[in-house]
């Protein structure tokens, strides 16, 4: 029977879509943050990941034209806020959040907290009970039900540093200036191996929801038949296949959930 609901609503949603084809779709402005395995450089300097192969496909399943724009994670809200960007991938939804976007969620994956070893804070409490050490976190990221509210509660107490994307924070963790930043696992594949052995990943909230993400259209500048466009090229590349394959060419797939639709 869910099969049979799936396909009729996929049914649906495409004689939606199809009325409103005769319009161009697009072209719509993709903010992109760069991120390992997700939007990355090569050694010559070319952008790949996850999210070019994701965003090339949604354009050619929708028919819908998409521009990347390179931005940090504040400028992205700032621009989606503004209607300057109209997509946004990986978005972790809130309701804050839901006033400007329209969050379809795709995948869910557990953040991790990454500690050196020698600080000994195998915990929250002992990081907490610390007060000597700080963390590093990317400015308006979410991170889930569970390091939110840590995250606040060290902002309150001056002992959050907050930058502008994930390589400062790595940054600011390596040379020492924090003890503790969030990551997940495979964010920190590829790194040194002498590194990895000085560190320790846990997750500190192993009972709290796993963190969810997704696509996000700006309710101020996408149309609502692209917006119908896009959610029938998603719910084709769940249904055969193609989103699952994906994101196994570029994430461990037992550190991330492909969600129902």
């Amino acid at each position: 029977m869910t099969g049979l609901r799936d396909a009729v609503l996929t049914g649906c949603l495409a004689l939606a879509a199809l009325a409103g084809a005769a319009e161009p779709c697009g072209p719509y402005r993709v903010g992109l943050r760069e991120y390992p395995r997700l939007y990355q450089r090569d050694a010559d300097g070319r952008f790949g990941g996850l999210d070019k192969d994701f965003f090339d496909a949604l354009a050619e399943r929708s028919g819908c034209k998409l521009e990347f724009h390179l931005e940090s994670q504040p400028r992205l809200w700032l621009r989606l806020t503004r209607g300057d960007i109209d997509l946004a991938s990986w978005v972790v939804p809130s309701e804050q959040r839901a006033a400007v976007v329209r969050v379809i969620p795709l995948i869910s994956g557990r953040m991790m907290a990454v500690t050196w070893r020698d600080a000994g804070v195998p915990s929250e409490a002992a990081f907490l009970a610390d007060p000597t050490l700080r963390a590093v976190a990317i400015r308006q990221s979410l991170y889930g039900p569970g390091y939110d509210p840590l995250l606040a509660r060290l902002r309150g107490q001056g002992r959050l540093s907050e930058v502008a994307d994930f390589d400062n924070a790595l940054r600011a963790f390596t040379g020492r200036r924090v003890a503790l930043m969030l990551a997940y696992p495979w964010s920190l594949i590829g790194q040194p191996a002498d590194f990895m052995a000085q560190i320790q990943l846990t997750d500190w909230h192993a009972a709290a929801p796993a963190t969810a993400s997704g696509l996000a259209l700006s309710h101020k500048t996408v149309r609502e038949a692209d917006m119908q466009r896009l959610t029938v090229a998603l719910q084709a590349m769940r249904q055969d296949g193609s989103l699952a394959q994906m994101l196994g060419r570029h994430l461990p797939m037992h550190t991330v959930k492909l969600l129902p639709p």
